[in-house]
């Protein structure tokens, strides 16, 4: 497992005295059977946080336990916090295969949220692939998280938005590759998080002319 920090940890010290608060959760869910061997399941949102304690949080996750079977989840959110407060922001991908012959699973979770100068955001980013009991299993997950601040909070223009989710169709489709290879390269998926997190950032931070609070990538295979 591998975690990358290309920037410092955003500002953990929660708002006092304040009550108004929500919860914004996207989760996805592959879990394949022998009566359906490829599940996949893929969702993205494009929100606008309200409240002065926002929690968020991006979960993609697959299990996958049967012979032959293959399974893919992939999340994508994007939030606008323009309300001074706390920021609560968790991005998990997770991935397991169990007991079963040639089969794979994986998992990709990417958060990407804007917030304004009197934002303090708490963010976590983790990524977890675990294979029990099998020996031809694959599993393969991949979590970015991208926490940028701006002067004055706005929507990313519509071209912007279509580079981030091409972007991360390409994600998913590398993810797949990965568990479609013989022996998955570790290393190499390290060097490719790092290089794919960095195009994340470009793509972004320029955009809204903001600055990076925090961007995190975990691989895992």
């Amino acid at each position: 497992t591998t975690g990358l920090l290309l920037s410092g940890a955003a500002d953990a010290s929660p708002r006092q005295g304040r009550a108004a608060a929500q919860d914004l959760d996207l989760v996805t869910s592959a879990h394949p059977t022998p009566l359906r061997r490829d599940d996949s399941d893929s969702a993205d949102a494009v929100v606008a946080a309200r409240g002065d304690a926002v929690k968020a949080d991006a979960v993609a996750t697959t299990a996958t336990t049967c012979d032959g079977c293959h399974g893919e989840s992939s999340t994508l959110q994007v939030i606008y916090v323009a309300s001074p407060g706390s920021a609560r922001l968790d991005n998990v991908a997770s991935a397991w295969t169990q007991d079963c012959w040639d089969c794979s699973a994986t998992a990709l979770a990417v958060q990407l949220v804007v917030v304004g100068s009197g934002t303090r955001a708490r963010p976590n980013n983790q990524a977890l692939a675990v294979g029990a009991a099998c020996a031809t299993c694959r599993t393969a997950t991949a979590a970015f998280q991208l926490v940028v601040q701006v002067a004055e909070v706005g929507p990313l223009p519509a071209a912007t938005l279509g580079e981030l989710r091409a972007w991360f169709d390409a994600e998913a489709a590398a993810l797949r590759a990965s568990v479609a290879a013989a022996s998955p390269r570790r290393r190499g998926a390290e060097r490719a998080a790092t290089r794919s997190l960095l195009e994340l950032r470009g793509m972004v931070v320029a955009e809204l002319d903001g600055r990076t609070l925090s961007a995190r990538a975990q691989v895992t295979r």
